[in-house]
């Protein structure tokens, strides 16, 4: 069995577990509403020794009930494409597009040809999708696994590792701050210093380049973090072709 396919297999089978052992408080049994297990959303992609960019956690399937969205199954890949019906309405995954937009095409870069994953694979409830949950199924209990994302994210990094290993990526891109200090092993730095859109060098089992950005949501929400981004991936389309 090849690296990849090995990494993908243990990473399916353990990294709940893992993740459990790590952090007591991580539920024992974590489900979308209806009870479909939420699982390791893994990369389909086999584009290795190339860019991997890793982003923060997938999001999920929604389905429209009663008026209020609620998640209901994994997705296919993070930052996949997808189109739905949700039950009003044709929803696409929106990841994938703030991606697109606003990384991969102003560095000419195609989703196909790269690495994406995540450094926590499974979806995290937020407050406002627990909100809508809890409306529609009073009677299960719910935890906001969102706020431990950043402890996740530490837990995460030894699969991280490994999935660096096996993808032996020429140039790895981070997205959002938290990444960046995981990857980074920097709890220190100010934000801004963090995610500076330099290159790095990444020192696991051997040196990798490595470019921390600002997520595609802080950018949707803060017109300056969009601002900075722009400008610093303007700065590094010239260099991108050199890692493909």
């Amino acid at each position: 069995m090849d690296k990849v396919a090995q990494f993908k297999r243990e990473c399916h089978s353990n990294y709940l577990s893992d993740l459990r052992k790590a952090i007591p408080s991580f539920p024992r049994r974590y489900v979308y509403p209806d009870g479909n297990p939420i699982r390791p959303v893994l990369p389909v992609q086999k584009s290795t020794q190339k860019i991997m960019i890793v982003g923060a956690f997938p999001s999920a399937r929604f389905e429209r009930r009663e008026g209020k969205l609620i998640p209901v199954a994994d997705n296919l890949s993070p930052f996949g494409p997808e189109e739905y019906f949700d039950g009003r309405e044709v929803r696409i995954q929106e990841s994938a597009a703030a991606l697109r937009r606003g990384y991969l095409d102003p560095l000419g870069l195609d989703a196909e040809d790269l690495w994406i994953t995540d450094i926590v694979k499974v979806y995290l409830y937020p407050k406002k999708h627990i909100v809508n949950c809890r409306a529609l199924f009073p009677s299960k209990r719910f935890l906001d696994t969102h706020r431990l994302f950043p402890k996740l994210a530490q837990a995460s990094r030894p699969w991280l590792i490994r999935e660096i290993q096996a993808c032996n990526p020429r140039l790895v891109i981070t997205l959002g701050e938290v990444c960046a200090r995981v990857i980074a092993v920097d709890q220190k730095s100010g934000s801004r210093k963090m995610l500076d859109g330099h290159l790095h060098e990444f020192i696991g089992d051997r040196r990798i380049k490595v470019i921390h950005l600002a997520h595609p949501e802080i950018r949707r929400r803060n017109t300056s973090w969009d601002e900075r981004t722009r400008v610093q991936i303007d700065g590094l389309t010239d260099i991108m072709s050199s890692f493909r």
